[in-house]
């Protein structure tokens, strides 16, 4: 009997005292569980924490992995049986396509993280470069990501797809803050096994939210979901669920880089739904947005800008992102 796909969430970027991390793996195993989170990635900078194989830690699936990083940026490898449990620190190109090659062989997963991050930005050929997933997501929200977001939907406009997912590179709270699994990644899929969710990564079936409690966005097309392809016809709709979609946040969905659709909430609404005309062949996803308000501004200016060097002075702020979906594609 085929087994149903369902929704799981997951991180697929995080770091342990391996690497950088303040936490000892049993207790970022332990935080995780506490959250609810279904499956991990362990990505520690140039070493496999979890080892060889997949295992289960209180019902939280830990996927072995690791964060490939040097002078020319960053790139996870995820996979059992990686072949090797440390490496030097790459730096130039060729000794970032040794290492990448001997993962690839082994059956690794190559996902580019924070391509246009300023501070670690991705300094190879990034649009030619040979990857099955890109991190366009990484850690809370900032104008670099939504930078990241825009070269996406450049590719997704070109007709190249390159599956789209989040990652929190978790390392440690900050003061008051929570930011493991910030943003959290949803899969569609049978089960957490590592088969299973990496398949549907692979396949596009995701959409990342700003955490574990956060609001998600179902974008569907009679069983379709993002990642996947329905048969183009002039009556083909798209439908869109937003759980509780908060007071000043802007919905919209996109066919082709055109925005077909948008509701702005002046209250928080629990549940939203639309059910949209799709214009013709292509593609459609959705993102959930929002601006920052003036005095919340200062704050991000001086912590991005001055304290994280992600923001330059006299940059405009964006509109931030809450959500997204990888596409639907109508053929």
């Amino acid at each position: 009997m085929k087994r149903a796909r369902h929704w799981l969430k997951g991180d697929c970027h995080l770091h342990t005292c391996n690497s950088d991390g303040k936490y000892r793996p049993e207790e970022l195993y332990d935080m995780l569980f506490d959250l609810g989170i279904d499956f991990a990635f362990i990505t520690d900078h140039n070493v496999n924490t979890p080892g060889k194989k997949c295992f289960n830690h209180r019902g939280v699936a830990i996927f072995p992995g690791m964060e490939i990083s040097g002078g020319l940026g960053h790139v996870n490898i995820w996979g059992e049986n990686l072949p090797f449990e440390r490496i030097s620190r790459p730096n130039t190109v060729e000794e970032y396509d040794a290492l990448v090659t001997k993962a690839r062989q082994c059956g690794a997963h190559i996902s580019v993280n924070h391509p246009h991050d300023r501070k670690l930005p991705w300094r190879i050929d990034l649009n030619n470069y040979k990857m099955d997933s890109v991190e366009l997501w990484n850690s809370p929200m900032h104008t670099d990501n939504v930078y990241c977001m825009n070269w996406w939907e450049e590719k997704l406009l070109e007709g190249k797809f390159i599956p789209a997912v989040g990652g929190s590179d978790y390392h440690k709270d900050y003061v008051v803050t929570k930011l493991l699994c910030v943003p959290t990644t949803y899969v569609y899929t049978e089960s957490n096994s590592f088969e299973d969710v990496l398949a549907a990564i692979k396949r596009g079936n995701v959409f990342v939210t700003n955490s574990p409690k956060a609001p998600k966005i179902f974008l569907t097309c009679g069983d379709a979901v993002p990642g996947d392809s329905v048969s183009f016809d002039e009556n083909k709709t798209v439908n869109i669920f937003v759980e509780e979609l908060k007071s000043g946040q802007t919905l919209r969905v996109y066919h082709n880089g055109n925005i077909i659709f948008e509701h702005k909430a002046k209250k928080n609404e629990k549940n939203f739904s639309e059910e949209i005309a799709v214009p013709s062949v292509g593609f459609v996803r959705a993102d959930v947005r929002f601006s920052y308000s003036l005095p919340v501004r200062a704050v991000y200016k001086k912590i991005a800008g001055g304290m994280m060097g992600m923001h330059d002075k006299g940059e405009p702020i964006p509109d931030m992102i809450y959500s997204f979906t990888n596409p639907i594609f109508y053929k």
